[in-house]
């Protein structure tokens, strides 16, 4: 489209809860001209935040949980990269930690 004079704007997240990339919107960022990301502020510390945060119950989703859950009872928090966790049930740990 953007080759047939259209002006293309895409929004997105480009992680998913795990911090992994997440839909095609990675492979739509490659093949941008110009990329704006934009930062949430972190829910715990109020740094820059990067990271979408799943809470189930008021606690962290684990990495085995599904991506998406439709009409799953589940909310989200910004969070920085500190302060992002997602616990792996078979090893006990978290990632960028």
């Amino acid at each position: 489209m953007a080759d047939q004079g259209y002006r293309v704007i895409v929004a997105g997240l480009d992680q998913d809860f795990r911090g992994e990339p997440f839909g095609v919107v990675p492979h739509l960022m490659a093949c941008a001209e110009l990329v704006t990301k934009l930062q949430a502020v972190c829910s715990v510390c109020g740094s820059p935040a990067s990271r979408t945060q799943r809470l189930i119950d008021g606690k962290p989703a684990s990495y085995d949980d599904p991506i998406i859950l439709v009409g799953a009872q589940e909310s989200y928090e910004a969070r920085c990269r500190h302060h992002h966790e997602v616990p792996r049930l078979d090893v006990g740990t978290t990632l960028d930690k």
